[in-house]
């Protein structure tokens, strides 16, 4: 009787203390987070830009902020700031200033931040520069989930695989990936792919036809050699 007293002692202090902490993760004033992917529990916290094969000076990145709590009849302030000690990227040369406040709209869950990014360094034809920018709290927002207050830009101008190539069904719509096919699809397409899912997702039925244009283009000037591998790229659809 005694073990059984304790066991239910014992989890009853546990859900206290759960309870106790879900409730401090955000006042009554709400929270906000950052969400960069499509579905809720894909935590991921980066996106990788880049300037390849884009004839351009400056680009716009979103970030999207969710809101812990209830939406409510006026707008409220959101701040960020660089995380220095991660940043790589200098301001004003990979990307502008951040803003000292942003606005969560009256009655809004989520917020679309800008982040303006710059083609001017050479060295982003040769390397990748990190802007980490983090969550801070204000008067009307304290910070929401933990492992998501924090987000990172990684900036360049090399070719770079999208993150999302195996997980979006790129591989079959594109075929195995190399850098030298990437490269090939811009100039035939003469745009890059897109650097989120979201962006994918948003133009599905273009980048399908893109793909099995693509597949034709390989097969009808087959063997077009990738010099990575030494071999042909083969046709995949």
């Amino acid at each position: 009787m005694k073990k059984i007293l304790y066991v239910i002692g014992f989890w009853c202090l546990l859900l206290a203390g759960c309870q106790e902490n879900e409730m401090n993760t955000f006042d009554h004033n709400g929270a906000v987070y950052f969400q960069l992917a499509s579905n809720w529990s894909d935590g991921v916290d980066s996106v990788v830009y880049s300037f390849a094969g884009k004839v351009i000076e400056q680009d716009t990145i979103w970030l999207q902020v969710d809101l812990m709590g209830e939406a409510v009849d006026h707008d409220r302030s959101v701040k960020l700031a660089v995380d220095a000690e991660n940043t790589t990227a200098v301001e004003g040369t990979h990307y502008a200033a951040l803003q000292p406040s942003y606005i969560l709209p009256a009655g809004a869950y989520q917020m679309q931040i800008p982040v303006v990014l710059y083609n001017k360094d050479p060295q982003l034809e040769e390397q990748s520069f990190q802007l980490a920018i983090q969550l801070e709290p204000t008067q009307d927002l304290q910070l929401g989930l933990t492992a998501r207050t924090k987000a990172r830009i990684v900036l360049t101008a090399m070719l770079v695989k999208p993150s999302y190539w195996e997980s979006q069904y790129m591989d079959y719509y594109f075929g195995v990936y190399s850098k030298y096919k990437h490269e090939i699809c811009i100039q035939v397409l003469g745009v890059d792919f897109p650097a989120t899912r979201e962006e994918f997702i948003a133009n599905a039925e273009w980048w399908i036809a893109a793909g099995t244009y693509m597949d034709n283009y390989f097969y009808e000037n087959y063997p077009i050699i990738d010099p990575e591998t030494n071999m042909p790229i083969e046709p995949w659809l």
